[in-house]
């Protein structure tokens, strides 16, 4: 009845005294029964807070193993039966998973002394994933982080994980990631970030789901402004407040709404900028974030991702500087979710590019991209990774064409006499022809022409984009026109193999508006020259 007091006696490691507490400890385990052994081994592994203190649980399991069987899974099994009955301390409890973490870590090292504890616990472990699983949702954040910690090296059964296993500890893992990077910042997500890249190497159906949480998880507006976005705040009630007096009825608003069918492009067609009666909308709050935490957030889920994207059979290529080959569908799993997540109506739309008049149906849908990627700057840095794997950016044709459209609309009403004026639009407008150049959506002298944006008038980009439009719609982004070069590893576009997919005729207006700004624009021009058969042959042999 005194187990739990022993074995705290004993922690205390008081001269000789400890000693023979801790024998006195084995031969209780031995003769009673039931044996006491599984919960002194229990006590031990959850109060001990130096490895000094730990090598007693290592010991005690070193002289009842012989008498005893099944002493670990009955010791792991009282232990996470106390944990989910709130009878542990969350204290004891984070102590608890920090030494079993400990335990397999010495065991992977391949240490001497505890190492056949650690493989034994790691068994134990892997056996009950899904007990573990929920702990990476505990409202105390040192037992989360020590599950974090565990299962980041807790070997997964030998036999696949069932469905359910999977994506409740994939859940728990994306949910872990953005709660440690928002609390503790990009050095506090390792656990999370080698729990997260060893699920998706298990099947493709874990490569999947971890990729689709986290990509939703970090455009999710509760995680945004992590990644520099804006906090969308309730518009309607800072509205309501604003003007107390105008009283509204959600009846009266439901039947008005409901007497027609809304259609695109009609009169039910709403831009959101204001209320008439009450001016314009408030403007969105934006979290006021470190640009330098920003940047740092964005690149320690983009390696993760590029983690994720890279393990089911990515190959260090040796023209890339060591850079991963990353996978084409797991860059396609990461575009598909774009898409439905920016655009839910869009999904699963035809990947062909449709005439410039098409915009005129999508006006709506179109400013709805274009101010997602306004107000969230991690949607460039998604689409800059999807684009290093070709042909995964066709997927997200619905995506380039809206934002196209958007820029287009922008730069067709602009009247100032340069693009200064428009900072954002200018960067947008040069990011999105790099990146359909990188995934290979434009052929090299169309894809060089952002270059130039910075010195052109808002008309004249207008035009050079039109031309990128009417260069899709010829050639439109179909993963069918990719073939496999084995010498690379990926997918390559042959532009030479379409009849005028070097640009040809589209060329036509970058070369205009080069000659009109010779002065300044004259050393440019060799950057949007079409190369000749001869040089093609040479790059092809």
């Amino acid at each position: 009845n005194h187990v739990g007091e022993l074995c705290g006696e004993t922690l205390r490691l008081e001269r000789k005294r400890f000693l023979w507490q801790h024998q006195l400890l084995g031969l209780l385990s031995v003769y009673t029964r039931p044996s006491c052994g599984p919960e002194a081994l229990g006590h031990l592994l959850s109060r001990a807070r130096s490895p000094e203190e730990l090598s007693l649980a290592t010991q005690l399991y070193a002289g009842l193993v012989v008498s005893l069987s099944g002493l670990l899974p009955l010791a792991f099994r009282s232990c996470l039966a106390r944990v989910h009955a709130g009878t542990l301390q969350p204290p004891f409890t984070a102590r608890f998973l920090r030494n079993l973490a400990l335990l397999v870590g010495w065991e992977q090292q391949g240490g001497e002394g505890p190492a056949a504890l650690g493989a034994r616990f790691g068994e134990s472990a892997s056996a009950h994933l899904s007990d573990l699983a929920p702990l990476l949702l505990h409202p105390e954040e040192e037992v989360a982080e020590a599950a974090a910690s565990l299962l980041a090296i807790c070997p997964f059964p030998q036999e696949a994980l069932s469905p359910s296993q999977l994506l409740g500890l994939v859940r728990a893992g994306v949910h872990r990631f953005f709660a440690s990077l928002r609390l503790h910042g990009p050095p506090g997500v390792a656990s999370a970030s080698q729990l997260l890249t060893r699920l998706s190497q298990t099947s493709p159906a874990g490569l999947k789901a971890v990729l689709q949480l986290l990509v939703e998880g970090a455009l999710h507006r509760g995680n945004a402004e992590l990644f520099g976005g804006e906090v969308d705040r309730d518009n309607e009630t800072l509205s309501v407040v604003s003007a107390p007096l105008a009283s509204a009825s959600l009846l009266d608003t439901n039947r008005r709404h409901t007497a027609a069918v809304p259609g695109p492009g009609g009169i039910w067609s709403v831009f959101h900028a204001g209320v008439i009666g009450r001016g314009l909308k408030p403007p969105k709050f934006v979290q006021s974030r470190n640009q330098q935490e920003v940047s740092y957030n964005t690149q320690s889920l983009l390696s993760l991702l590029v983690h994720c994207c890279s393990a089911p059979g990515g190959t260090e290529c040796g023209g890339c500087w060591g850079a991963p080959t990353l996978s084409p569908e797991a860059a396609k799993a990461v575009a598909v979710t774009l898409v439905e997540s920016v655009c839910p109506d869009a999904a699963g739309a035809e990947l062909a590019w449709p005439p410039e008049e098409h915009a005129r149906a999508t006006v709506e849908r179109d400013l709805r991209i274009g101010r997602r990627f306004r107000e969230q700057p991690l949607l460039f840095e998604l689409l800059k990774l999807v684009a290093a794997a070709p042909p995964a950016l066709c997927y997200c044709s619905v995506l380039l064409r809206g934002l196209l459209a958007a820029l287009l609309g922008h730069w067709e009403a602009s009247r100032h006499p340069d693009t200064a004026h428009s900072p954002w639009h200018l960067e947008a407008s040069c990011t999105l022809v790099a990146v359909m150049a990188e995934g290979s959506l434009l052929p090299p002298a169309l894809g060089n022409m952002h270059e130039v944006f910075s010195q052109l008038a808002p008309f004249e980009v207008r035009l050079l984009l039109l031309s990128v439009w009417g260069f899709l719609r010829e050639h439109g982004p179909l993963p069918q026109k990719f073939i496999f070069q084995s010498e690379r590893g990926r997918f390559i576009r042959d532009f030479s193999r379409e009849g005028g997919g070097e640009g040809g005729p589209h060329l036509a207006v970058l070369h205009s508006v080069l000659h009109l700004n010779l002065a300044r624009l004259g050393l440019f021009s060799g950057r949007f020259q079409a190369p000749s058969p001869s040089t093609l042959l040479r790059q092809g042999t």
